[in-house]
């Protein structure tokens, strides 16, 4: 009887030290890679908004639907429709970690429109006009001569540009309906 106990000690004791090891041994349910891409470069002042798309040096604006009947003019980019024209606001943010103490913000429309942005997707006789706030008297950026150029005092290391965007009529005839988009290049040089 004292063998048979024994023998069913051992075992009993070999069952739960097999177990023991099972259960401390994780089962491994997948395994994969983590990358990380990006780039380091040497500009020493970029360009942030707080608009709800900026990747990298990119920035996209949604200008949403506007009625035809709210669209204003070159002269006028806010008003001139039987709608109240509402603006996207482009707070524009210009960081410098050197000893810059001006900006300059190049902004080259990849087609112009008279004075302003042309647009592409299916709208016609309709432009982007692009208005710069920080004075008393806002003023429509003129892109006639194919660019226009915003400066700035940087002060603390950073500039503020804010600007508003307007879809509005062409000089050429009646507004039509239909996707505008358009694409703006810019390019900051500092001193």
């Amino acid at each position: 009887m004292k063998k048979l106990f024994l023998s069913v000690a051992v075992i009993s004791a070999m069952g739960l030290s097999a177990m023991a090891n099972a259960a401390s041994t994780p089962t491994v349910g997948a395994t994969g890679t983590i990358t990380f891409n990006g780039t380091i470069s040497a500009d020493s002042c970029v360009v942030h908004s707080d608009g709800p798309g900026t990747a990298g040096g990119n920035l996209t604006y949604n200008l949403g639907t506007v009625p035809v009947s709210a669209l204003g003019t070159e002269a006028n980019p806010s008003g001139g429709g039987t709608l109240t024209a509402l603006p996207t606001d482009l707070n524009l943010s210009v960081e410098c970690g050197s000893a810059a103490t001006t900006v300059e913000l190049k902004l080259t429309p990849t087609a112009v429109s008279g004075k302003g942005i042309a647009v592409s997707g299916g709208a016609t006789n309709v432009q982007i006009m692009l208005v710069d706030t920080r004075t008393s008297t806002p003023a429509p950026l003129d892109f006639t001569s194919g660019s226009a150029t915003l400066t700035g005092a940087i002060s603390g290391g950073s500039s503020s540009i804010p600007l508003k965007a307007y879809y509005t009529h062409t000089s050429s005839g009646a507004a039509t309906a239909g996707p505008a988009n358009a694409t703006v290049a810019y390019t900051l040089s500092y001193n």
